[in-house]
């Protein structure tokens, strides 16, 4: 079975997609080469094949936004051709990738003049994926000066009235995610989502979306536990769901504080990351790359699986169809006010009072 709505929206799609041109290069392709090729692989547009899975699976919107190399020009030129089915977030990826060669440094007024100037054009809806950083660094991050510097990111956010991403969760596939993480756990947002309390705190009125949940991928529950702290916490904070196998639902359900009403759905479609298949345990299938495996040269279905997965979640805990549909799509057109692309009114619930 897979989970249907009224009106479907994933918050988390990318659009573009990768040529490494192996080959041509004279690289054997493997993860170690992945990771290092990733600022300079070209990246083209590849929306024949997510509207083609979009009709299979009855996803009726996408929020996408960029990631290793892909860019916000291209992602603005996809919305513009079909605004119909996509709206964007932005990162300043023309501004970092001058950055990574080197044309330029880094400073927190450059980004914020860059996310200032796209905001400004109206054909982004928010600020992701994650929040942007020097790429290039490649020392700890005192939390203090990343704070400082993030607070002027979410001042851009503040001034449009959009929300931004903040990333959670690891793959063990991925060189480049176990790099990430490593950069100090406890001065990196990336492997410690309990420092969103500080952004939210600061800034209550701007939505904050845990992209992924803590689940990125692998079997591990770790990073999960303390985004849903944080959500509890603040009302400005929602989870990102897309990438749950069904029990993982339970407990974001059951809390009180959370809830059907702060949880959106996002998938990673196009990124890389087949599902793993363990039968027997628990979970018996999940999103991660395979080391073993080479790297995937068809176009991962992420909505399958992770639909699949949604409708497991509903009918093990009996869950309301119309708390349903503010999952699947309700709650995203709320958070990125997306109420122009829903065709009709009064399709997600809501009471008088």
């Amino acid at each position: 079975m897979i989970a249907r709505g009224r009106f479907v929206v994933d918050t988390h799609i990318h659009a573009q997609r990768h040529a490494f041109k192996f080959k041509e290069r004279g690289i054997k392709p493997n993860f170690a080469t992945l990771a290092e090729g990733m600022p300079e692989v070209e990246v083209y547009d590849n929306t024949p094949r997510l509207l083609y899975d979009m009709e299979r699976y009855h996803v009726d919107l996408c929020v996408i936004q960029p990631a290793f190399g892909m860019t916000d020009e291209l992602n603005g030129e996809i919305v513009k051709a079909r605004p119909d089915k996509f709206v964007a977030l932005c990162e300043g990826t023309d501004y970092q990738q001058r950055v990574r060669k080197g044309e330029i440094k880094w400073t927190t007024e450059g980004i914020c003049e860059e996310l200032d100037r796209l905001l400004a054009t109206g054909l982004y809806v928010g600020i992701g994926e994650g929040l942007p950083r020097d790429r290039t660094r490649r020392k700890p991050h005192a939390w203090e000066e990343r704070f400082d510097e993030i607070c002027e990111i979410m001042k851009i956010a503040r001034k449009y009235k959009v929300p931004v991403g903040y990333h959670t969760g690891a793959l063990s596939g991925y060189g480049g995610a176990r790099r990430e993480l490593g950069l100090g756990l406890d001065s990196n947002e990336w492997g410690n989502p309990l420092l969103a309390h500080d952004i939210a705190t600061e800034f209550p009125d701007v939505p904050i979306i845990m992209q992924h949940g803590g689940m990125q991928g692998w079997w591990s529950e770790k990073f999960m536990d303390d985004t849903f702290q944080v959500a509890a916490a603040h009302a400005n904070v929602y989870l990102e769901t897309g990438l749950y196998w069904g029990e993982l639902y339970e407990k974001p359900l059951r809390d009180p504080n959370i809830g059907v009403e702060k949880l959106v759905f996002g998938t990673d479609w196009g990124a890389s990351i087949p599902q793993q298949w363990v039968p027997g345990v628990r979970p018996g299938s999940y999103a991660d790359q395979g080391r073993g495996q080479g790297l995937p040269a068809h176009q991962v279905d992420y909505f399958g699986w992770c639909l699949r997965q949604l409708a497991r979640a509903a009918n093990l805990y009996d869950l309301p169809q119309d708390d349903l549909n503010l999952i699947l799509g309700g709650n995203a057109v709320r958070v990125f006010r997306l109420e122009d692309k829903v065709p009709l009114k009064r399709l997600f619930k809501q009471y008088m009072k």
